[in-house]
């Protein structure tokens, strides 16, 4: 599957409209040398997208049902300090655990919860959903939802794994409030809480004991 790249243009804070900015269309000097550079995208999103606008046009449905085939899938957010990109994949967490947030607000990952225990209800035991919490941060991999303080973890590779965390905890899991708990759970531990602008990396997995595809489908956001 080709790489699927999306642009959202998040709102003027309220900072900036205090201060009187203004949305631009474009902008001459991108860069401090005065260079323009062209990206090409799938989509655009504009300033008054909803969190579900996002999900149903950014394609992550079909990552997620992908994954539950078997296939390993990823999906992450890249951009400066205060674009948005926490706000896109997590959106803010309801008070309590375990809990999911106001419906229209909440982020790409518990959409993809939702929706991944939608497509997977009526598989029984030959379907085994799992989930792990890693935090990329100054070049270290942190498991967040290891006991104890989060430590750093080595990144190994081989020939039937590919590339994996070195003794990453893994937990299994049945329902959405299991998989929001872990959720939250792992923000907490993380350096830079879910209001911050450097969000941690969820995974979830769901592996088949019938055999679907090569390896266990993985569907990783960060």
């Amino acid at each position: 599957m080709r790489p699927f790249p999306l642009a959202r243009v998040r709102p003027l804070s309220c900072l900036e409209r205090r201060r009187g900015d203004r949305s631009l269309l474009s902008l001459g000097q991108v860069n401090a040398a005065g260079q323009e550079t062209a990206f090409r995208v799938s989509a655009a999103f504009g300033a008054d997208t909803s969190q579900e606008g996002l999900f149903e046009g950014s394609g992550m449905k079909r990552l997620v049902e992908l994954a539950a085939s078997g296939f390993s899938c990823v999906a992450f957010a890249f951009g400066q300090t205060g674009s948005g990109k926490t706000y896109s994949l997590l959106g803010p967490f309801a008070q309590g655990e375990g809990q999911l947030g106001k419906p229209c607000l909440l982020g790409l990952m518990q959409r993809s919860f939702v929706y991944l225990l939608e497509q997977t209800q009526g598989h029984g035991p030959s379907l085994l959903l799992s989930a792990s919490y890693v935090e990329i941060h100054k070049e270290q991999v942190r498991d967040l939802l290891s006991p104890g303080p989060p430590q750093p973890l080595p990144v190994r590779w081989s020939q039937t794994r590919g590339f994996y965390v070195e003794n990453l905890l893994t937990v299994e899991f049945e329902s959405l409030e299991t998989i929001m708990a872990l959720l939250q759970e792992g923000a907490a531990q993380g350096v830079c809480s879910p209001r911050e602008e450097a969000p941690p990396v969820p995974g979830t997995s769901a592996g088949s004991g019938g055999g679907q595809g090569p390896r266990a489908g993985q569907v990783r956001g960060c």
